[in-house]
């Protein structure tokens, strides 16, 4: 049987979620609402798959990520995000995650994405391509969005994540998972180290 948590700060959407699996006969889907909790489920139990929300409040499903890779490197982390999927997909890439999924992807494409998931595989869109045929090493040059890019810009000129989310017109939080994914892409842990390396590879 493959054991699947479910990661989602909001009930409604994690019960949704959980039915997707219901008539799966080989997978028993666990549901975690309260994300302070996580560290010790992921000590208490192993799951085979995680399907993490990118957006949890106080957390982001990139920092829980991350712990998942630390503890179990060979479970399988797909985000599962409301927002657009091509924003995550150089952490496929840069293999921190095995897939990112939309949450208005239909049941049948999750089910499978999970399924390739565990097969070794990867299911992605077609868009995926031309973003594989643009991407570059971070040795010759970071690939970065344009939001990803307009965030850093605005650190740089002192900007809080409250004030960014006004000027972008953008959830807080929403700024905030944007951010551990740009520290993670250039591999540092703070606002000042962020802009030090963007400008050193040309970024900002």
């Amino acid at each position: 049987m493959i054991k699947l948590l479910l990661v989602d700060d909001h009930p409604l959407i994690l019960e949704g979620s959980k039915q997707i699996f219901g008539n799966a006969p080989d997978i028993i889907a666990d549901t975690l609402v309260n994300v302070q909790a996580f560290p010790e489920v992921l000590a208490e139990t192993q799951y085979d798959v995680f399907l993490l929300d990118i957006n949890l409040g106080a957390s982001n499903g990139l920092e829980l990520a991350e712990q998942v890779r630390a503890k179990y490197p060979a479970a399988i982390v797909i985000l599962y995000t409301g927002e657009k999927a091509e924003d995550y997909y150089s952490l496929i890439v840069e293999k921190k995650i095995d897939n990112v999924v939309s949450k208005t992807a239909s049941k049948d494409t999750i089910l499978r994405a999970v399924y390739a998931a565990i097969n070794n595989e990867v299911l992605l869109p077609k868009n995926f391509i031309d973003y594989i045929q643009q991407y570059k090493p971070m040795k010759k040059k970071l690939q970065l969005n344009q939001r990803e890019k307009r965030i850093l810009k605005l650190i740089r000129e002192g900007y809080t994540n409250k004030a960014i989310a006004l000027e972008l017109d953008l959830a807080q939080r929403t700024v905030e998972s944007n951010l551990s994914q740009i520290y993670m892409l250039l591999n540092v842990n703070t606002r000042a180290d962020a802009i030090i390396k963007s400008v050193e590879l040309e970024l900002i």
